[in-house]
């Protein structure tokens, strides 16, 4: 079924949050993704028991360390202490890296339970950001480069064992991986621990099939620029001249980041198309390198996280370095794994990510693993998936895709139908809008989780998507037939659409949702794809028989070509892949559209060639599922 080969045709934490709380719309939304009710370890590290809390825990901050170029980045070490006298226990402790552009002080990303149980923090301010000099990279390689630094600073510091881990979510997460590329073998770093990490930020994140992501993008320049330019006042109030120096080149940073990529975005140049510039930054091309250093990971993504996306690329990713294999393609269904690289994913999105489980208790395990040589069995599994779904169940798989996976195509049929059989006969019309009105779990998915209360707010309103929907005609949607059995959805999706279309240039937004028996619908995963770009890469796309199951668009400017006026056109959508299990009786939606406000941006200089779009959906369209 899987083509062997690869084939054809940041957010910050809670200050972040609170800003795109406070900048985006409160326009609307639906149900907001349940936490999932589970308190155990993975089921490898099951029997294992994490001891008691023995220390207490020193701080010392804003220490200097000096990098190969001159540069001062600044830290902290969270130690653990004696619970008496508060000082410093002797150790030798093993050390948990932390690099962050949000500030060291205001992350948050500090255990307090690792460091109880006998672990040092070191969280350093990332280069051009907080208290620490030099040029924003947003995980260019010097930060690469940094990382390795830190890696061997952090295993000479006072009562270390001279082993050494990393954490850390988003930004912080990709960071990581960057990191353990650039150790080289037998290095200090001997484990990472990545939770909410993309594998390509350009696709996940910044766009969605060449449509900019304007949501995220917003939250990304309001709590990058913001905290990178102001949280020196805070990192540095030993010194207040050099905190004002700081604050001062953190923030024209922003001309040469934020507001280039800003006018990119509005003239459709540069950085709106992908470019060395994003495969630069995209920690997929760098995990061979990590697994060749040695470095084991655990990731932690989510259903509804921004990115996603690339977490499952990430896992399949490291299996595949591990095994030999090009670490872009699709998993073989019989292909040998290890628990050296595992992850777990559950019903999450950005803001909520472990929300239900014991996430600490899971980071301990891994980490007394490969720092202190504890026997806690998380390592003892030959299937390193684990999906955690909403109702708290929960299982396990080798292979992404999963190797009980099968595709099915559902066909686009008239009377708003999604059949197993083709059936004759043209299908509806789409209206360009470029904007929707929708209780859309997208508008908190993109807005890292802060949004949550309004989604669970709109979905409490009676009858409002029904009015809503008779708003703004124009979308298209189909659905099954009732289940007579829960379907499975475990992997990539895509959406191969013939359509027609009076205009040079089309935009297609696309949703898939959980529709319960009274109604109810829960948005279960989307994509979208700009008409011009919709060229396929057939070396980096995964295959199933004539079909993309997850086709990979090049998203160049060279790639760029009109939409041919009432030609039928094909468009390979990709659809992010979802873990979710669909009970018996609901029904799978379709929903095609044109909009997806405030999180998906048309393009402005493309305004001219989209307004006045009719798109007539053809026969052959199909939804193409993994499931199993």
């Amino acid at each position: 079924m899987w083509n062997d080969r690869p084939t054809s045709g940041l957010n910050g934490v809670t200050i972040l949050l609170a800003l795109l709380a406070l900048l985006l719309p409160a326009a609307a939304n639906a149900t907001a993704p349940p936490d999932v009710r589970r308190t155990a370890a993975p089921a490898s590290a099951a029997d294992w028991e994490p001891g008691p809390a023995t220390y207490a825990k020193v701080v010392t901050t804003d220490i200097p360390i000096t990098m190969r170029d001159g540069r001062v980045l600044r830290g902290a070490v969270h130690a653990p202490a004696d619970p008496e006298t508060g000082e410093a226990a002797p150790g030798p402790f093993p050390v948990i890296l932390v690099q962050t552009p949000y500030g060291k002080s205001l992350d948050g990303q500090v255990s307090d339970y690792l460091v109880e149980r006998g672990y040092i923090y070191l969280t350093v301010d990332v280069g051009g950001t907080g208290g620490s000099e030099g040029q924003s990279q947003l995980f260019g390689q010097v930060e690469a480069e940094d990382g390795a630094e830190l890696v061997d600073f952090a295993a000479q510091l006072p009562n270390s064992t001279g082993k050494v881990g990393a954490t850390g979510f988003s930004y912080l997460g990709i960071d990581q991986v960057f990191t353990a590329s650039e150790v080289g073998p037998d290095s200090p770093l001997k484990a990472i621990f990545p939770v909410f990490t993309a594998a390509d930020p350009y696709r996940d994140l910044f766009v969605s099939g060449g449509v900019v992501n304007m949501e995220s993008s917003l939250g990304l320049i309001a709590g990058y620029f913001g905290l990178r330019t102001f949280t020196p006042l805070a990192e540095r109030m030993s010194d207040p001249i050099d905190a004002l120096r700081l604050a001062i080149e953190h923030g024209l940073a922003g001309i040469p980041f934020e507001l280039t990529t800003g006018l990119d975005v509005l003239l459709q140049q540069g950085r709106v198309h992908d470019s060395d510039y994003w495969q630069e930054r995209a920690p997929q091309r760098v995990l061979q390198q990590v697994v060749d250093n040695g470095v084991a990971a655990f990731v932690v993504g989510g259903q509804y996280d921004v990115f996603q996306r690339g977490e499952p690329l990430l896992y399949s990713g490291l299996q595949n370095a591990w095994a030999g294999r090009p670490v872009t393609a699709p998993m073989r269904p019989d292909q040998e794994v290890t628990g050296d690289y595992q992850l777990l994913w559950g019903p999450w999105d950005h803001g909520n990510q472990g929300a239900g489980i014991d996430l600490d208790r899971i980071k301990l395990a891994w980490f007394d693993h490969w720092l202190k040589g504890a026997d806690t069995g998380i390592t003892d599994t030959d299937e390193p998936f684990e999906v955690l779904e909403a109702d708290g169940s929960s299982y396990r798989m080798a292979a992404f895709p999963s190797e009980q996976a099968r595709v099915e195509r559902l066909h686009l049929s008239p009377g708003k139908q999604l059949t197993a059989a083709a059936q004759a006969g043209d299908n509806q019309k789409v209206w360009f809008k470029g904007i929707s009105l929708a209780c859309s779990q997208s508008i908190n998915q993109w807005g890292a989780g802060a949004l949550r209360a309004f989604v669970e707010f709109c979905h409490g309103q009676a009858g409002l998507q029904g009015l809503l929907d008779a708003l703004q005609p124009g979308d298209a949607t189909w659905d099954t037939a009732p289940l007579e059995e829960p379907l499975r959805l475990s992997g990539p999706m895509s959406l191969t659409l013939n359509a027609t279309s009076n205009k040079t240039e089309t935009m297609f937004v696309t949703e898939v949702y959980d529709v319960a028996p009274d109604g109810t619908q829960q948005l279960i995963t989307g994509g979208a794809q700009l008409g011009s770009l919709r060229a396929i890469d057939s070396e980096r796309s995964w295959a199933a028989g004539d079909d993309w199951i997850m086709p990979y668009h090049p998203l160049t400017k060279a790639s760029a070509q009109k939409v041919p006026v009432g030609q039928v056109t094909r468009y390979d959508i990709e659809i992010r892949s979802s873990f979710v299990t669909v009970p018996a009786g609901h029904r799978l939606r379709l929903k095609v559209k044109t909009g997806d406000t405030p999180h998906l941006l048309p393009p402005p200089m493309k305004l001219l060639e989209l307004l006045g779009g009719v798109y007539r959906i053809k026969p052959g369209s199909t939804l193409n599922l993994t499931v199993g």
